[in-house]
């Protein structure tokens, strides 16, 4: 576990300015959101910036440290395979965790001094209908933010996969076009994983029942140690590593 600790210790190390931006772009669109209706323009500008470092956060941990120019560093540490993989999904699902979290605390403070943030809020649960209600609430907040936690981390196990995959093909494979397919089907597969509530509610679930979100927490569970097991068989048949 001591290495473990460690090998967590350099991979936030390795991405904590990508980590701070993105908390700071997340909290500043909610704080601005409620500020002034002017001021919501500038909120689009903040998720892109949120968009990019998160893409940055996982280009280092799962590319650049992998196969980029910092492979060989990060190889030769005294770490396995798994203790590795586990330590870069658990870094990039507590990064999105935390700018999640930073977004809950700004809504909640600008709910409760904004008048603009209030009418925009009651807006979403109008449209939201009864599980926005019972959301907002309080009921269904706690089953929520599990499955919105433990989905950033499935997500995170999934996107790792999916490049250690692809970089195990042969290079010959590896062509533009591959990458445009892999990335068209990794999408569709992620979004159809992500809408598994919605399909649920789709075919007669009601959308207040809080089994509903316990039910998408536990297949984000399942699939996260399935995805990872997957990653770490790849690395060690690929690249022999103990």
């Amino acid at each position: 576990m001591n290495r473990l600790d460690r090998c967590i210790k350099l991979d936030f190390g390795m991405v904590q300015n990508e980590i701070g931006i993105m908390c700071v772009a997340a909290g500043g669109g909610i704080i601005l959101s409620g500020l002034s209706l002017v001021l919501l323009l500038a909120v689009p500008v903040l998720l892109i910036v949120q968009i990019v470092f998160m893409i940055k956060m996982y280009k280092k941990l799962f590319y650049t440290s992998l196969y980029g120019e910092t492979a060989a560093f990060y190889q030769s540490l005294p770490i396995t395979t798994e203790e590795m993989t586990a330590g870069r999904i658990f870094t990039a699902g507590t990064g999105l965790l935390m700018a999640n979290i930073v977004s809950i605390i700004c809504l909640i403070i600008v709910v409760n001094t904004s008048g603009i943030a209030s009418d925009l809020l009651e807006i979403y649960i109008d449209i939201a209908g009864k599980a926005g209600q019972n959301v907002f609430s309080g009921r269904l907040l706690p089953a929520t933010f599990l499955a919105s936690t433990v989905s950033m981390y499935r997500q995170s196990a999934f996107i790792l996969m999916a490049v250690v995959i692809y970089n195990s093909l042969p290079q010959r494979r590896r062509t533009d076009w591959t990458k445009v397919f892999a990335f068209v089907i990794g999408g569709a597969i992620h979004f159809a994983i992500s809408s598994l509530g919605g399909l649920m509610e789709f075919l007669g679930a009601e959308p207040s029942a809080l089994w509903v979100p316990a039910i998408c927490a536990v297949f984000d569970m399942v699939l996260t140690v399935l995805f990872y097991r997957i990653t770490v068989s790849r690395l060690k048949e690929r690249y022999a590593l103990s």
